[in-house]
């Protein structure tokens, strides 16, 4: 794209002297690119996902879940690229396509570096079956051979300045978290000022230790059971860990999470149900409860960015086709709870709208609707834990 964006301009990447470029050609141009990026990495998705695996009515859940295009087109950047990638890997495994899920998911991971998030399910996953065979060792050196040369492929343009990007990547001095960010540092900060008591070194290794005990029974639990289901199980709750836990945690950082959730939509064991039970619900509740929960939790940063009427057309579609599929069972117990849990973000929405906030807490709506999100995605980690566990 940047060749591209050469051929057109050579101004809008020069060096140094494209920053502040704004003009409405340049705005069009980087508009269009997101759509292109989004075509060529969430269309095959849509391809394989299709009605004989995926019920339409998830196929359309997954298609208008507002978060993702809130922040690649409003806060524009193009998180379609690693977690289309991430999702086609997901998929490639699922269908036994073992070294071309493990390239997809190193260019994810070469991509942007968060989806270190998802990269422990990939490697239990993978080693589960087959390292106590030969035929499995071989094919477990396929998959090594082929994750080495991707990844030589993708730094060959940075021999000489891969320090510089490993710092860029990694970026440790910008502190434990970003903003009103959901998680539990920034949760516990209320009451207890992490990053004015300890060091950073400190809060490095407390996160790492937190990360790492959070998500290694869920990995050691696919390890010993390597199955499709159980591995998107795994890849949501090690996401989740480390946003709940790990060291410089943005808002949009949710979406890599809600990234997997979303292969869920149609697994009605999430609903608490075995496949020989009845279930009435024709979607994952605790999926659809999570995507509308992720996408609240991203208001402060959306509303910074001038983004409430999309924020609003795109949760008001969402929770309409939501109401159309759940109406039946609008009066069973995990419905009216669903209910209740979007009646707390309503009323966190309408006391930011008529009640101004104190001189003394200026941030408070900002810190509600953190510490609101921060709880569910905390119960939503014990639920999948348990699910991983049970189903």
């Amino acid at each position: 794209m940047g060749h591209v964006a050469e051929t057109v301009s050579g101004s809008w990447v020069q060096l140094h002297g494209s920053r502040g470029e704004e003009s409405y050609e340049h705005k069009i141009f980087m508009r269009v690119t997101v759509l292109v990026s989004e075509l060529v990495h969430l269309t095959p998705l849509f391809l394989l996902l299709s009605p004989s695996t995926c019920p339409l009515s998830s196929l359309f859940l997954l298609a208008i879940t507002p978060s993702q295009p809130l922040i690649d087109h409003g806060h524009f950047q193009y998180n379609s690229i690693s977690l289309g990638l991430t999702l086609l890997a997901v998929l490639a495994l699922k269908h036994g396509w073992v070294c071309t899920g493990s390239a997809m998911f190193s260019l994810a991971l070469n991509y942007k570096q968060m989806s270190l998030y998802h990269a422990l399910p990939f490697f239990f996953f993978i080693l589960g079956p087959r390292y106590n065979s030969w035929s499995g060792v071989r094919e477990l050196v396929k998959v090594g051979v082929t994750v080495v040369l991707t990844f030589a492929l993708c730094w060959l343009p940075f021999v000489d300045t891969a320090g510089d990007v490993l710092t860029r990547m990694f970026p440790f001095n910008r502190g434990l978290f970003e903003d009103k960010v959901a998680n539990f540092w920034c949760s516990i900060s209320v009451v207890v000022k992490v990053r004015e008591i300890f060091s950073r070194i400190t809060l490095v290794r407390a996160a790492l230790f937190f990360t790492l005990v959070s998500v290694l029974p869920s990995q050691l639990l696919l390890f010993r059971e390597s199955t499709p289901h159980k591995f998107i199980l795994a890849l949501t709750n090690s996401a989740l860990g480390f946003f709940l836990f790990s060291f410089h945690v943005h808002e949009k950082t949710i979406l890599i999470p809600l990234a997997t959730i979303v292969l869920l939509y149609n697994d009605k064991r999430t609903n608490g149900q075995t496949n020989g039970q009845n279930n009435e619900l024709t979607v994952s509740l605790p999926v659809v409860w999570f995507t509308v929960i992720a996408t609240f939790s991203m208001w402060p940063l959306l509303l910074k960015d001038g983004l409430y009427m999309m924020y609003i057309a795109g949760m008001g579609l969402y929770l309409t086709t939501v109401y159309i599929l759940f109406k039946q069972q609008l009066y069973s117990t995990s419905v009216l709870l669903f209910m209740l849990s979007v009646l707390g973000c309503v009323i966190l929405h309408l006391l930011e709208i008529y009640v101004e906030p104190t001189e003394r807490y200026p941030h408070i709506y900002p810190t509600l609707n953190s510490l609101y999100s921060a709880g569910h995605f905390a119960l939503f980690f014990c639920y999948f834990n348990y699910r991983q566990i049970v189903d």
